[in-house]
């Protein structure tokens, strides 16, 4: 029974999406729903977007960390939460951590990132929480920030991702 398993596993290895969602054990619109469900309760519109890793996306950042083991990527799920306030991304993170087991990875409100190093980013400032959650032992993203911070952001993620995973295809 144990070959079979691991048979199963090289096998999955293949489609790391599959072998995740096999270990999460639920669907990245479940996670969001429970997510959008503790936003509601605080924001009075808040956005709530899930979304899956794309396939060489994950594979670029497998390849990154050295790793053949999905559940270590943090991100093959990501859910952003868009709100009105910084009142309110606290008070949604607060009733994150009650609902899920995680830590909070960073503080990009309170700490802003920036990338002063780096001439083309100049001026780009990274303003989010970043809450690593987890289902079934599994992690997934939480990204909480207003929506005046996410126009900014975007600015910012593009240009850094580009940059940190260029030559890895």
């Amino acid at each position: 029974m144990l070959h079979s398993n691991k048979r199963k596993e090289v096998y999955d290895a293949k489609n790391p999406h599959t072998l995740y969602r096999n270990r999460i054990q639920c669907s990245i619109n479940i996670l969001a729903n429970e997510i959008r469900a503790i936003a509601e309760k605080i924001s009075h519109n808040p956005q709530v977007t899930p979304r899956v890793k794309n396939i060489e996306a994950l594979r670029r950042k497998m390849r990154f960390y050295k790793t053949h083991n999905v559940s270590r990527i943090n991100d093959v799920y990501g859910i952003r939460v868009l709100v009105a306030s910084v009142s309110e991304v606290y008070a949604i993170l607060e009733r994150i951590t009650k609902a899920f087991h995680g830590y909070l990875e960073h503080d990009y409100i309170a700490n802003p990132k920036t990338r002063p190093n780096d001439p083309a980013l100049e001026g780009k400032v990274l303003r989010l929480l970043q809450f690593i959650a987890y289902r079934n032992g599994v992690p997934f993203e939480i990204q909480i920030t207003t929506y005046e911070f996410h126009a900014m952001n975007e600015l910012l993620h593009e240009a850094y991702h580009k940059r940190k995973y260029d030559g890895l295809e």
